[in-house]
């Protein structure tokens, strides 16, 4: 995997200008939401565009964002987005980085087929920053309209709470804020490659509720009911969350294994034996697909399994916890999860 990635990301690095930004290509139009741009425009993004790639060569990588920066002012390309995103990483800023990525990632999926291979390989390398950074879930106890959540300083949009958002490793400073309560923190210590779960809420000052509210979005420790909702939430989340990863998972490998059928057919048909070597970016390109609609399939069947585990545990409540159990079924022809509580 390493290998093609590197590949890929040398694919874009010699791309050539006109291929990127002529006024004649798909590529240099932008997404459907935006207005067209003017031939000046695109003249103009043509030429900083062409600016940056000589300065990213380089490695004059703060200049060189700057002019895919002012590029894509131009011309909303998701290719000149993805070099901002590199030139954050080369810069050694990782969580812009990784943020950026994601943004290119859901930028192409909505700006064309043309652009489909740009959206693969933002992802792509979005992942690799995986080893290199910590990757934090935070379960909001006590959400509420205004509320301000952060990860070590930077803003998590309420849309990506309870879901993986990138941190540097080491000390993680969690904190959320709300102009009518008294802020809650907490700290944790990571290392780089990990992934950690945690819950953050407003301090409550409900009467008998065993507790004064340190701000950890637990409650008190005493044993009324309203502690132990609090507790079969958090699982019931994670449960969610981890369905709706396996999901993703299984649409991933449905629409990649599809494209990798759809090329293997084509190569099948158009060379009727062993492809010539004009051929081999579209036999690279095949056995990419296969390779994420196999990552999708692990991850689907993992995300499921866990979803329903959780789901069963959420449930049990005064059951001994011997008393739930799930077991992943995997058949010729189907996929499933089957479990007792």
């Amino acid at each position: 995997m390493r290998t093609r990635t590197t590949a890929i990301a040398a694919l874009f690095v010699a791309l050539p200008v006109l291929s990127v930004l002529g006024p004649s290509d798909a590529h240099a139009q932008a997404p459907a939401a935006a207005a067209t741009p003017s031939a000046a425009d695109v003249t103009e993004a043509k030429k900083k565009f062409e600016a940056g790639s000589n300065l990213f060569k380089s490695g004059k990588f703060d200049k060189a964002i700057e002019e895919f920066r002012a590029s894509y002012a131009k011309v909303n390309s998701p290719n000149s987005h993805l070099y901002v995103a590199r030139c954050l990483r080369e810069m050694g800023k990782l969580v812009d980085a990784y943020l950026e990525f994601e943004k290119v990632t859901a930028e192409a999926q909505t700006a064309g087929e043309k652009y489909a291979q740009t959206g693969e390989t933002a992802k792509v390398e979005r992942d690799e920053l995986n080893t290199k950074l910590t990757l934090v879930s935070v379960d909001v106890t006590t959400p509420e309209s205004g509320a301000r959540l952060t990860i070590s300083g930077v803003e998590v949009p309420q849309d990506r709470w309870g879901k993986p958002f990138p941190a540097m490793p080491g000390n993680v400073d969690i904190r959320l804020e709300s102009g009518t309560k008294p802020a809650a923190s907490q700290s944790l210590t990571t290392t780089a490659g990990e992934s950690k779960t945690v819950s953050i809420g407003f301090a409550t000052s409900k009467t008998g509720d065993g507790g004064d509210g340190s701000g950890d979005g637990n409650g008190g420790g005493g044993s009324g009911g309203e502690t132990g909702s609090k507790g079969m939430s958090g699982m019931r989340i994670g449960a969610f969350a981890a369905g709706g990863l396996g999901v993703a998972g299984f649409v991933t490998f449905a629409v990649f294994g599809s494209m990798s059928n759809a090329t293997y057919d084509d190569l099948k048909a158009t060379c009727g034996g062993p492809c010539p070597a004009d051929r081999q970016g579209d036999v690279d390109k095949g056995k990419m697909q296969q390779t994420v609609a196999n990552v999708g399939l692990i991850v689907g069947a993992v995300g499921v399994a866990a979803g329903a585990t959780l789901f069963v545990l959420s449930l049990k409540k005064d059951k001994k916890p011997e008393a739930a159990h799930t077991e992943l079924i995997v058949g010729p022809a189907h996929l499933g999860v089957r479990g007792t509580f």
